[in-house]
This record gives structure tokens, C-alpha cells and sequence, in this order.
């Protein structure tokens, strides 16, 4: 079940039965299994994978401190369930406060520019996700995260946040020069979303890339819905040293539609990532799909991918993830999945 820090600040200190005598404790997870028939064309690969695709179970509870503030906290671990893997905490964990000041926690979560694009990604957790193309940058699950939430004001929110260090795990300090900091500022009315993210700091100037600001949008029409994503992310060549310099400033754009009816919905997607450095492999890939809803919890999916200079599965942290042989080279696969949440 996927949880953003919006959700949280305003649903997630809801108390929950008792479980493991403590009082208000919530276990909810999204178990996500697929099997996917790919091709890598350029090595002539053809090969079948069972996969796991952002499957996870979590907890997490409130506790009410009087005067309308709260104590808030989570912990969510990644699963693979094709293999028999996942580690502890490695998804959106955190302690907190709310209250009608907004909602503070500290921990490690997804910056504020990741959330505003998994709004309106179509094919999210699957060998599709849009993060082969739109993803790096800030669009990550950030460590040593102290983060803000603003209260909702008719729809907009505001999110704030800052990592001393994304990366650094272990007994290992933070790293100096390493912080960086994520603003988004979103919008949600009835039909209408717009969502704006910008990140920036020495973290990204160290890994060798500056600025990065993501706009998206959704709009839903009767069974009609129409999404779009724009980025662009800055090269930094000012550190030569840094071998993971990117070929270039980085601009990328995405389309999407749906189109439900009844239990079915029909929707597809196409991406295209630009680098302006001379010889850089650009990421295309489209995407057309179906999903049907067995319950409110529990669908089956089809999807159909094909790309260039992509790694499928990679955006979503798959099990298994294909990548072409070759620059240039075309990668695709049919995908057919189950996702249940609880």
C-alpha cells in the first residue's frame, strides 16, 4: 500500500487494533509478483523472469499527546518474494510529531521532488516504471532526512526536507559536503493535480550533477485520464574527478493516458530523456497495458514495455532487471503480474 508523507500527515495516526501488546500498532504491506517474457534484441537474449517488483510490509503507529499533538512513527522493509530477500528498514521508516502546525519527522524517506512524479506514473512497480527514463537526480529514498509537512490549505501542500547525507549507511558518519535539500508544492482538487519539486545541494554537486526540477500534472475527465511529467536535471562538470558525471544537462518529458471501464482499466505511456552532451545515449520507452481489479485490494496487470538505453525493472528496484547489450540497442517484454495490499 503505498503511503506518501501527504498521507501520512493526515491520515496516518489514525490508532489501529492491538497487536504485540502495543496499543496502536498498523501492519500493512503490497505484495507485487510478476512473470515477464523479455527480449533484448541487440544481443539476441530471449529469456522468462519471475519477479518481485516494490513489494513490502511495514508498521506503524501514533500515540495522542494531548493538546492535539501526536507522536507518529514507521518503519517499512523492502521483500522480494520471488527470491527470499529484503532488508530491514530499507523503505520509508521515520519518527515524528503532528499536529495542527503541520507534521516534523526524522528518518528515511522519499524527497518531496520523488513523491510529486509517483503521482502520475501509470506502470509504477512494474518492469515499465517511468523512473527508467525520468528517474536519478533527487528522485530517490533519501537517508539522514529531517523533513517538514504543511498542514493542507483547499487542496495545496507544502513539503520540505533535508539530508545531511542520502547515501551513507554503517557506523560511518554523515559525509561532509554531502547534504541536499528537496521543496515540492502540490496541488489536489477534485479532478485536477499539479505538482512542482526542486532539489539541490553539495550532495548532487559530489555525485556529479547540480539543480534538478520535476513538473507534473494529472487531470481526470469521466472514465478519462490524462498525466504528464517534465525534468531537468543540470550537468555538473566542475568536479572532473567524479566518474559519475552525466553526459550533459538532462531533460525528459512523459505522456500518459487511461481509460477505465468497469473493472478494467486500458493506459499507456511514452518517455524520451535527452542528454546535450556530445555522443550521450538518450532513453526512450513506451508502455501500453491493462489492469483489472479483482477487489479493492487486489488486481492483475499486463504490460507491454519497449525501449532504448534503458534498464527495465531498474526505476522500480525489480528483482530482475534487463538491460540492452548495447548503446542504441532495444530492450522490451510483456510483463503479467498480481498485486494484492493489505
Amino acid at each position: 500500500m503505498k503511503k506518501s508523507l501527504i498521507a501520512l500527515a493526515v491520515a496516518g495516526v489514525v490508532s489501529a487494533p492491538a497487536f504485540a501488546a502495543t496499543s496502536n500498532v498498523d501492519v500493512y504491506g503490497l505484495l507485487n509478483g510478476s512473470v515477464s517474457y523479455v527480449n533484448d534484441q541487440s544481443s539476441n537474449i530471449n529469456d522468462v523472469q519471475v519477479s518481485s517488483t516494490g513489494s513490502r510490509i511495514g508498521f506503524k503507529g501514533a500515540e495522542d499527546l494531548g493538546s492535539g499533538l501526536k507522536a507518529i512513527w514507521q518503519f517499512e522493509s523492502g521483500v522480494n518474494i520471488d527470491e527470499q530477500s529484503g532488508t530491514w528498514t530499507s523503505r520509508n521508516s521515520f519518527v515524528g510529531l503532528g499536529g495542527g502546525f503541520g507534521t516534523a519527522l526524522l528518518g528515511n524517506h522519499d524527497t518531496p521532488l520523488k513523491m510529486v512524479g509517483r503521482t502520475v506514473d501509470l506502470f509504477g512497480d512494474t518492469i515499465g516504471d517511468s523512473r527508467n527514463v525520468m528517474g536519478g537526480g533527487s528522485d530517490t529514498r533519501a537517508k539522514n532526512v529531517v523533513a517538514y509537512i504543511s498542514p493542507s490549505f483547499s487542496g495545496f501542500d507544502i513539503i520540505a526536507a533535508y539530508s545531511t547525507d542520502l547515501n551513507v549507511s554503517g557506523s560511518a558518519g554523515d559525509a561532509d559536503n554531502s547534504s541536499v535539500y528537496n521543496l515540492s508544492a502540490t496541488y489536489k482538487n477534485g479532478p485536477l493535480y499539479l505538482g512542482l519539486g526542486y532539489g539541490d545541494g553539495d550532495g548532487h554537486e559530489k555525485a556529479g550533477f547540480g539543480k534538478h526540477w520535476r513538473a507534473a500534472a494529472g487531470f481526470t475527465m469521466g472514465s478519462l485520464k490524462f498525466v504528464g511529467q517534465y525534468d531537468t536535471r543540470d550537468d555538473d562538470n566542475s568536479i572532473a574527478s567524479v566518474a559519475a558525471n552525466q553526459n550533459g544537462d538532462y531533460d525528459a518529458w512523459m505522456a500518459g493516458v487511461s481509460y477505465a471501464m468497469g473493472a478494467i482499466t486500458l493506459k499507456g505511456n511514452y518517455m524520451d530523456g535527452d542528454y546535450d552532451g556530445a555522443g550521450a545515449a538518450d532513453p526512450k520507452q513506451f508502455n501500453v497495458g491493462a489492469d483489472y481489479a479483482m477487489s479493492k485490494r487486489t488486481k492483475l496487470y499486463v504490460v507491454y514495455t519497449d525501449g532504448e538505453n534503458v534498464t527495465l525493472g531498474s526505476g522500480a528496484g525489480s528483482s530482475d532487471q534487463i538491460t540492452s547489450g548495447v548503446a542504441g540497442g532495444d530492450v522490451s517484454g510483456v510483463s503479467l503480474g498480481m498485486v494484492h495490499t493489505f
